[in-house]
């Protein structure tokens, strides 16, 4: 049995981590040994949902514990890089949720260690894990559309009203939302050469627990991204924004296009348009209901399997230093050369779809 343990507390943890874990908790694979938060305050409530075995106040308590195997990290951006490079050189296996670093400096110390651990990182969000996502990069390996020359991708909303530290330097919706679309178009288009970036603070304060808080990152976000390929692609993402009903993802080719439906983080299928067929056609995966939290599945199944994950270190520091140097590019009005790359993504499993109007059964197994 592998046992667990997971620093941070808060909704993220409550809701969906703790749903996919229980699963793993049912079937005797997991056994949740041990949590931690600084807010004491979340023991009662944490202790009428779940069973484990120790609450720390100490995350480093977890830590020192040679029994657990695996550290689940959900605390607050700014802690993930310190607390996944302390978890790693205690020997635990280590899922951290995005993103991995949030400077340059703190980027390049977790990846040197990382890279000579023999423990597995897995750093949030796992997109690229989602059946659609898979789906529309099958679609792009059989060239179906043709050179992708142009894409544009958004996520948004109007931002928490809790947590002060989504507003304090070190948050902010790139990385809690925009990490998503770069994860994604990243993954689809491969490495860029270049960003440039524009933000915006909406306004000086925010309520937060019915509190006015003084904001001291921007909020909203405009993102060119150069590609080495020659593709232009355009992310949008902020605290800016109340509703939206378009894709999330879009994927202009020389013969064809392709839009993801949803989010990307909850895709709903995607529709393409070819122009040998002149007309546009509507896919759903079979799997209705892939979760975010993928990722500790996909950790799970690792260490049983003895395989190495899907999610590549080197695409991880990749996207972590495109969103460092977003702040960069905004801060000096100019065009900033990303120095990192990355090999290109490979899936084994072929991802089967289904057209619309033929998806009625829906197949959860394994998720």
């Amino acid at each position: 049995m592998i046992n667990l343990g997971i620093i941070g507390c808060g909704s993220v943890m409550q809701g969906p981590y703790m749903e996919i874990i229980n699963k793993y908790i049912f079937k005797k694979i997991v056994n949740l040994k041990s949590v931690s938060d600084s807010n004491i305050d979340f023991l009662p409530v944490l202790n009428k949902k779940f069973y484990f075995e120790n609450f720390y106040k100490d995350y480093k308590k977890i830590l020192q514990d040679n029994s657990i195997d695996v550290v689940l990290i959900l605390t607050s951006m700014n802690a993930h890089s310190r607390i996944a490079k302390e978890a790693l050189l205690s020997g635990k296996h280590v899922l951290v949720e995005k993103p991995m670093a949030t400077n340059m400096k703190e980027l390049n110390e977790l990846m040197k260690i990382a890279k000579s651990s023999k423990k597995i990182l897995i750093p949030a969000p796992f997109v690229i894990l989602s059946p659609t996502y898979q789906a529309i990069d099958q679609e792009l390996k059989k060239n179906n559309i043709g050179k992708v020359s142009l894409a544009r991708a958004r996520y948004g909303w109007a931002g928490p009203n809790w947590g002060e530290w989504y507003y304090k330097t070190g948050g902010g919706p790139l990385f809690d939302l925009g990490v998503y679309n770069i994860t994604t178009l990243t993954g689809l288009l491969g490495p860029v050469k270049s960003i440039y970036a524009k933000s915006s603070l909406s306004s000086k304060y925010r309520k937060i627990n019915k509190k006015n808080l003084k904001v001291k990152t921007d909020d909203n976000f405009q993102i060119i991204l150069t590609f080495k390929s020659g593709c232009i692609g355009t992310v949008t993402t902020g605290f800016t924004m109340q509703q939206y009903n378009s894709p999330a993802i879009e994927l202009y080719g020389s013969q064809g296009t392709i839009q993801m439906l949803g989010d990307d983080w909850e895709p709903k299928g995607y529709e393409i348009w070819r122009n040998s067929k002149s007309s546009w056609e509507l896919y759903k995966t079979p799997y209705a209901n892939w979760p975010w939290t993928s990722g500790f599945t996909h950790l799970i199944e690792s260490l049983l399997k003895k395989t190495k994950p899907l999610i590549k270190l080197d695409h991880v520091f990749h996207i972590n230093e495109i969103m460092i140097k977003i702040y960069e590019s905004s801060k000096k009005n100019s065009e900033i050369k990303i120095n990192s790359t990355f090999k290109s993504l490979k899936f084994q499993k072929k991802i089967k779809t289904k057209k619309s109007y033929l998806d009625h059964d829906r197949s959860h197994d394994g998720l």
